[in-house]
């Protein structure tokens, strides 16, 4: 029986989940006919040919986001922006060719520069109808065959569901007569909708657990290593929860200690030649760095190493303003700053690039406000550039709270509540009879009655700290697995009922070698699969399912994003590299490998589909199918 107890649910009382629509190598929602990322597939090629398989159509014109095709009855299924507009599109399966484009509304401004072109949901089609859940909380249900709303809610406005801070990136899962989806709120948490009218089923609320930060409704907990230290994760602003000011000490500015950019590896800067003075803003403002000797690097200007530089120790602890001034004289026409990583990525708040000459002016001077997207005005009425300079690193805005909520703030997370949601998709289980809703939160790992949606059990760990918890949980064997990235891991729990009747989760691993950022993992024969990294990048790592031993790591295989079909893994690097693998306990088998021709210049993000003898690609803009099945 596998995760979703397939058999089981089809002899159900004539249930005819998908069956309508999706014939047996369909691929009619995200990851699939079975939500596991494998495909049921058979007679596909086992190896390809050099340059990869051959392109069977492309196309252009599907406007912006990472929203990976659904396949059902002759047809692909997507999301995009497009032309200001939120829409939901259908091709022909045959040739791509565009059968209807239906808009939600406008398209939803992103803050963050991540994925912010479009969609991320993969539709979920079910019989003659298509359910889809846009970045704003738009939840609509369309007709196959036209396109035509047939109803939608509103998961902020009807549930009071807060967005989190890339918005929703959910793709809604239809079970039975259900369709369910995360608002995030305070009272909904987690809704069910009747799938032919769209009215609500029941809410669900995720209560708070003391004592269970770890485990499950009784919090047991066995096999656990000590927790690994905190590193190579972005860096969220100051605040706990509740936090009403980001505060900095040692200054009359905190807001130019807030957002900052990290992970750069160089800064340069046109000048002409002469002598200035450098000053370089720092404050220790993530919460995951405790103590001194947790961030160190190095950085150097012209020459002139600055080794082992720790802010908290500079600065003398959390939330302290350090400026260190450098003088610089320019002989080249440039001022250039490399940065080194020691432990933990390099962050700066903002820099300041001052000329020394008798007859220089104030408006000379050339300050930049690192991690900020628009220009700052500090207490002086001085006016900060936005970020701009850096190579590599990204910015963090600092003015979104991942630690909880703020009365009166705005939603989504900047400044306001924490949203409950995170950006995973929830799995149906069965356990001891009872049906399962299976959902990694912004919190935690929560399994929820389908009946009447009450919670069940909920294990915290899998959620890492700041609630950026994007990939969806994995049901086999027994266990069910959950990870997250940003210095955190995946864990596997057991299901078990006590004499009372309360269902337990108890950790049976927890492995800080599958830290799994939004590339999915799979499980075949025993062995898990998944990308092991964050935004510093990763690659792939397989693990024994039952007992989270490391088995193997290869960097030839590249962080990204994973699907499989007829006995091979399909992966879709970051950068746009397709590889090819032979599932092995032993190490990587490669069996094909080539380059995505017409790469965008966002992180090829889309997770890859097989279906019908074919694998789809989506890249933005571009659509490319290849036909992989055997000839």
């Amino acid at each position: 029986m596998n995760r979703y107890a397939w058999c089981f649910i089809l002899g159900l009382l004539g249930t005819t989940f998908f069956a309508d629509t999706a014939g047996a190598s369909d691929w009619p929602q995200w990851q699939g006919p079975d939500r596991n990322a494998v495909s049921r597939e058979k007679g596909l090629l086992q190896q390809w040919p050099a340059g990869g398989p051959p392109l069977a159509w492309k196309i252009n014109g599907l406007g912006g986001g990472d929203s990976a095709p659904a396949v059902a009855g002759g047809k692909l299924f997507g999301m995009s922006h497009r032309d200001g507009k939120e829409i939901v599109w259908a091709l022909s399966e045959a040739n791509g060719q565009e059968v209807w484009a239906t808009p939600l509304g406008d398209a939803v401004p992103q803050g963050p520069p991540q994925s912010k072109e479009g969609p991320g949901c993969t539709p979920t089609v079910d019989g003659q109808r298509v359910y889809v859940l846009g970045m704003g909380g738009r939840l609509a249900c369309l007709n196959v065959e036209s396109g035509k709303i047939l109803w939608q809610r509103s998961l902020t406005q009807d549930f009071g569901g807060i967005l989190p801070m890339w918005s929703y990136r959910e793709s809604p899962l239809v079970d039975g007569n259900k369709v369910i989806c995360t608002p995030g709120g305070p009272e909904a948490l987690v809704v069910a909708l009747n799938k032919e009218t769209g009215e609500t089923i029941w809410k669900s609320a995720l209560p708070e657990a003391a004592g269970s930060a770890a485990g499950g409704a009784a919090g047991e907990r066995r096999n656990r290593p000590e927790p690994a230290p905190r590193r190579d994760q972005p860096n969220p602003p100051p605040g706990n929860a509740g936090d009403s000011a980001q505060t900095i000490a040692g200054t009359k500015d905190p807001g130019l200690f807030l957002s900052e950019r990290w992970g750069m590896t160089a800064f340069s800067q046109k000048l002409p030649n002469g002598k200035y003075l450098l000053k370089l803003y720092f404050a220790e403002t993530y919460q995951g760095i405790t103590g001194a000797g947790q961030r160190v690097f190095s950085f150097k200007v012209h020459g002139k190493e600055f080794k082992d530089f720790d802010i908290w120790e500079k600065s003398g602890g959390f939330r302290r303003a350090y400026i260190e001034s450098i003088p610089v004289e320019v002989t080249e026409g440039e001022l250039r700053i490399t940065f080194t990583r020691q432990a933990d990525n390099p962050a700066i708040k903002a820099l300041e690039i001052i000329p020394q000459a008798e007859d220089a002016k104030d408006d000379a001077v050339i300050r930049i406000k690192a991690g900020q997207s628009t220009p700052f005005k500090d207490s002086s009425g001085r006016e900060w550039l936005a970020d701009q300079g850096f190579e590599g690193g990204q910015m963090s805005p600092g003015s979104f709270n991942f630690g909880g909520g703020r009365p009166g703030g705005r939603p989504g997370g900047f400044g306001g509540p924490r949203s409950g949601a995170a950006y995973a998709s929830p799995i149906a289980i069965d356990f001891e009879g009872q049906r399962h809703y299976v959902q990694l939160t912004a919190s935690a790992l929560v399994g929820l009655n389908a009946a009447d949606g009450k919670v069940l059990w909920r294990y915290n760990r899998a959620a890492n700290a700041m609630g950026i918890n994007c990939s969806t949980p994995i049901f086999q064997d027994g266990l069910i697995f959950a990870a997250s990235a940003y210095g955190n891991g995946g864990a596997a729990v057991k299901l078990s009922r006590d004499a009372s009747g309360t269902i337990n989760a108890t950790e049976v691993y927890f492995s800080t070698y599958m830290q799994n950022h939004h590339g999915g993992m799979i499980v075949a024969d025993g062995s898990l699969y998944g990308a092991n990294g964050g935004n510093e990048g990763g690659f792939l790592a397989c693990l024994d399912f039952p007992t989270g031993k490391v088995l193997w790591r290869d960097r030839q295989a590249p962080k990204g994003s994973l699907a499989m079909a007829d006995g091979r893994l399909y992966l879709r690097s970051e950068q746009g590299i397709l590889v090819l693998i032979e599932p092995s306990r032993t190490g990587l088998v490669e069996r094909g490998r080539f380059d995505q021709p017409e790469r965008s210049t966002a992180p090829a993000w889309a997770h890859p589909v097989i279906a019908n003898g074919k694998l789809y690609v989506r890249d933005q803009n571009v659509l490319l199918c290849y036909d992989v099945k055997k000839h």
